[in-house]
């Protein structure tokens, strides 16, 4: 449920709709122009009521919105005072998120509803087998489902947070609407995480919920820039033989398709180093996906001469670049778009778009790209 007007969460969700193509349910508590001086939190109390009354949810996230934001409203004396109000309703975990950037809500799900291994009585190694996958938004269903069957390879159970794996993988249920989101992890999954052999941390934008992580259960964890490439993916699969105690996957298959993807990869590097060998290439994407495109794109011969992101990150100052901008790309479109340059940019197709028609040419039939 985001915490903010109308207009906000329509247009959040029509992103997700149009990058997705599945349904989104999404809720708000439609804040108008009273609330937005006065005070929203009975939005809150009423739209947490609500939910639990229609619904009944496992879980129920508020993330704030610009406007919250803007407005410095308390979210979590919201729900506490939801909690006061209805105390029927305390068996339905709610996570408050101030959320600017919408970059820490895996980071507030592990504080609320992971316990301390001293109170719980947790222990690291207890769950030989089980595996904590911690991933960033760089990461598509698609790819999750895929990490997901690699690590089940090595006789391993993953439980990633978040999974989106089966919740929009594009399959159809036997309902025609659903009100709540499907799939996922469940959430009493959360109360044994400490009993994980290890955590798998996919991303820099996932070191500040891998540390809550670690600080709360003690599970040794293992970091990842990203998955991109022989590099990232041979150290990941030497990684997981550790925590299996196996050098190799359970059944022989499974390791002949390894090998013969890796040489697939192999293969397809040698093919594009013809065409994107000595290639200038400007690239428009968050830290984490920048980092791994720079990357992927050096196993090539590319060089990433011009990059954009949102913010400033571990991610991206890691990666030297001829010039860094920050901030929206069609901001940057000068900096990144301009003739002078005469490389190919990669971005998200529809941010790309107006940054052409704003320098008066066309996109290019092969310049531009959409991940996921």
């Amino acid at each position: 449920m985001l915490h903010g007007s109308q207009g906000c969460t329509a247009f959040g969700k029509v992103f997700f709709v149009r990058h997705f193509r599945e349904p989104i349910p999404l809720q708000t508590t439609a804040m108008d122009q009273v609330s937005a001086v006065m005070e929203a939190n009975d939005n809150v109390v009423e739209g947490l009521k609500t939910l639990c009354e229609k619904s009944a949810p496992d879980l129920i996230g508020v993330p704030t919105t610009g406007l919250v934001e803007t407005q410095g409203a308390d979210i979590r004396m919201a729900v506490r005072e939801f909690r006061t109000q209805y105390p029927r309703f305390d068996a339905t975990p709610v996570v408050a998120v101030l959320t600017p950037d919408f970059a820490a809500a895996v980071k507030a799900l592990i504080e609320d509803l992971v316990p301390e291994a001293s109170a719980a009585g947790t222990q690291p190694g207890r769950r030989p087998r089980q595996v904590i996958v911690l991933v960033g938004s760089a990461l598509t269903p698609g790819d999750l489902e895929h990490l997901k069957d690699l690590i089940e390879a090595f006789d391993l159970r993953p439980l990633v947070l978040p999974d989106l794996s089966d919740a929009l993988d594009g399959h159809l249920t036997g309902d025609d609407f659903s009100p709540l989101t499907i799939g996922g992890t469940p959430v009493g999954e959360l109360s044994t995480l400490g009993d994980a052999r290890a955590t798998l941390v996919v991303g820099e934008s996932m070191v500040a919920a891998a540390d809550a992580l670690h600080g709360r259960t003690g599970v040794p964890d293992h970091r990842f820039a990203h998955l991109m490439g022989l590099d990232a993916v041979d150290a990941l699969v030497a990684i997981l033989a550790e925590i299996a105690g196996r050098s190799v996957p359970v059944r022989l298959e499974r390791l002949e398709r390894l090998e013969r993807q890796r040489a697939q990869l192999q293969d397809a590097m040698l093919d594009c180093h013809f065409a994107l060998g000595m290639a200038r290439l400007a690239i428009a994407a968050d830290a984490d996906l920048l980092a791994a495109f720079s990357q992927l794109l050096a196993g090539v011969g590319a060089e990433t001469v011009a990059a954009v992101a949102p913010a400033s990150k571990q991610g991206s100052r890691e990666v030297p670049f001829i010039l860094l901008s920050l901030g929206a790309l069609q901001e940057n479109r000068g900096s990144i778009l301009g003739p002078e340059f005469g490389f190919l940019c990669l971005a998200p197709r529809r941010g790309l778009d107006p940054c052409y028609r704003g320098c008066g040419s066309p996109p290019p039939a092969g310049g531009a790209g959409s991940r996921g």
